[in-house]
């Protein structure tokens, strides 16, 4: 991957913190203190790097899921399992909580998929306590604890192969949902790279390939057509970043975020 752009990955995700002593009387606390009574987060501290549940109590997650937590700039984005919320946050003490109404994707999912979805995004609406020890996050609201590592990067090479549908445009590293009522961007990619794509407006064929850390883009063909309005913005922003190689490309599980010049998408990748 290249260095962190403007929009490094989500997010899909990130909390960095530091904790001060507080057996040390002599030392105040700093903005990023665990103390009980003065506890805060540093909501600059929370950019980059993301998160993967280990454990959960209070509650019992859907067979074979986990969930995600990832910050990039002002975006909080929250995997359930099933979709995926992001949207703008922000920190009041310890306290982690959406500013308005995240966008989300809208797979189609078992019953109890959708009620999980349902309750995380209620949890993360309201707000949740969040504390950061090392690479472990925590997260407690309405009974329910749950407990997050440092998720790494995964290797770009296993984007072969699978189909990447964007979500969200991402632009001087922040992450905003895609125009109303337009259909979503997605390129369907081959194993070899070669790849159906479909602009939001358009369809297509792009090469992807992976070069060290970086996505390349090249020979992109459309069909004929002009598009304009909603659907056409979409379509310029999707054909901005598949022209060259990416200044950035992070993989987190699912969620891809793809950069170059500052500008971007971000994509669910199943």
């Amino acid at each position: 991957m290249g260095g962190r752009g403007a929009a490094a990955a989500l997010l899909v995700v990130t909390l960095t913190a530091a904790c001060a002593d507080s057996s040390d009387s002599s030392s105040s606390p700093s903005p990023s203190t665990t103390d009980a009574s003065t506890s805060t987060l540093d909501p600059a501290a929370l950019d980059g790097r993301s998160y993967a549940s280990t454990s959960v109590e209070g509650a019992e997650l859907a067979e074979g899921t986990t969930i995600e937590v990832g910050f990039d700039g002002d975006t909080m984005s929250v995997w359930t399992g099933c979709n995926t919320a992001f949207g703008p946050f922000e920190v009041d003490g310890t306290t982690l909580a959406w500013t308005s109404e995240p966008a989300a994707t809208m797979m189609m999912c078992d019953p109890d998929f959708l009620e999980q979805d349902r309750w995380l995004t209620d949890l993360f609406r309201s707000g949740v306590d969040a504390t950061v020890e090392g690479d472990a996050l925590t997260l407690q609201a309405d009974g329910v604890t749950i407990e997050l590592e440092t998720d790494t990067s995964d290797d770009l090479d296993s984007l072969l192969g699978r189909t990447w549908t964007a979500i969200g445009t991402v632009s001087d590293g922040a992450v905003s949902r895609l125009p109303v009522d337009t259909r979503r961007p997605r390129l369907d990619v081959g194993a070899d790279g070669l790849s159906r794509l479909f602009t939001g407006c358009r369809s297509g064929r792009v090469t992807v390939q992976v070069e060290d850390q970086a996505l390349v883009f090249s020979n992109v063909t459309l069909q004929r057509g002009r598009c304009t309005g909603p659907a056409g913005q979409t379509e310029r922003a999707v054909l901005a970043l598949l022209d060259g190689a990416s200044d950035n490309a992070e993989l987190h599980d699912h969620l891809l975020v793809v950069t170059r010049g500052g500008e971007g998408l971000f994509f669910e990748v199943r």
